[in-house]
């Protein structure tokens, strides 16, 4: 059952740089697509914020996650103005590396040999992409800034798999949404953008489709699928999303993929798969007990 629901976390995470690109081309600010993205997930999981008087001290530590999962967000919106869409794409799901450098860092997670081992191979797939991003002349800043998402969202995984006290889905959704408002909502409003209210049906589908199949449903399966399998496992079949990302984006937007960036892909995928160790029974038993 776990499998199935991150599977589905998958697929509705890898239309995220879709739609994100869509409606970029739509004249959207990356302040306003997060707005939206965050904002309509915020809406249904608003009836669950009334449990935070109940676990307060657990709902700023999710607000405090979902904060730097915001600034992750961004960061990845607005790489896709500098740098090739393919190639943000690619940098963000090098995410295991940093969840098993923070695992390993703040999270008493051993570096086993199968780590070190994915670790080396994400490392030649980043190696590879260097060499085509040196290639399109890309500043190093924007290219460092593309790594602030997929370090966020380890950061994400890693907590979510270990949490200090336990919270149900929907009030943990309903806390890192919150977070993600708290920076959202001011950076929006300082921006100034120029186009915020959908102008034409294509632009409010759009919103919709971002708002909830790439962000509300997928976020849910996500934290589900996180507290059933645990951090190893639902880090492995994340790496998935990076084939459906690369599969919507070239079917669908017509970009095109150069050989270096499909070997990159199939290095990250590979990664995934043997950096999974499975974890005590008694950590999964644990985080069964918060899921229903």
């Amino acid at each position: 059952m776990g499998v199935v629901v991150m599977m589905g976390a998958a697929v509705g995470f890898g239309l995220n740089p879709l739609l994100s690109q869509l409606l970029l081309q739509q004249g959207y600010y990356p302040e306003v697509v997060a707005f939206f993205r965050c904002g309509i997930p915020m809406l249904l999981a608003l009836p669950y914020l009334s449990a935070m008087k109940n676990n307060a001290s657990e709902y700023i530590r999710s607000m405090v996650i979902g904060v730097c999962s915001a600034l992750g967000m961004l960061a990845f919106l607005a790489s896709f103005q500098w740098v090739s869409p393919t190639a943000v794409i690619l940098i963000y799901y090098t995410y295991p590396l940093f969840a098993m450098l923070f695992g390993w860092l703040f999270f008493g997670q051993a570096l086993t040999r199968n780590r070190l081992i994915a670790a080396f191979i994400i490392g030649l797939a980043v190696s590879l992409m260097q060499g085509s991003l040196d290639a399109s002349n890309t500043p190093f800043g924007y290219v460092l800034l593309c790594f602030v998402a997929p370090a966020s969202y380890a950061l994400v995984i890693n907590y979510l798999a270990r949490p200090i006290l336990p919270l149900q889905v929907g009030e943990r959704m309903s806390a890192t949404l919150a977070g993600h408002m708290l920076v959202i909502i001011p950076v929006t409003w300082f921006s100034q953008p120029t186009l915020v209210i959908p102008e034409t049906f294509e632009q409010s589908g759009l919103i919709l489709a971002i708002g909830i199949f790439a962000a509300a449903i997928p976020q849910y399966l996500f934290v589900r699928g996180t507290l059933l399998l645990g951090g190893e496992r639902a880090t492995m079949i994340s790496t998935f999303e990076i084939v459906f990302a690369l599969m919507f984006s070239v079917v669908l937007l017509g970009q095109n993929l150069e050989y270096v960036e499909v070997v990159a892909c199939l290095l990250i995928v590979t990664a995934g798969l043997i950096r999974f160790e499975p974890e005590p029974s008694v950590k999964k038993a644990q985080a069964r007990t918060v899921v229903g």
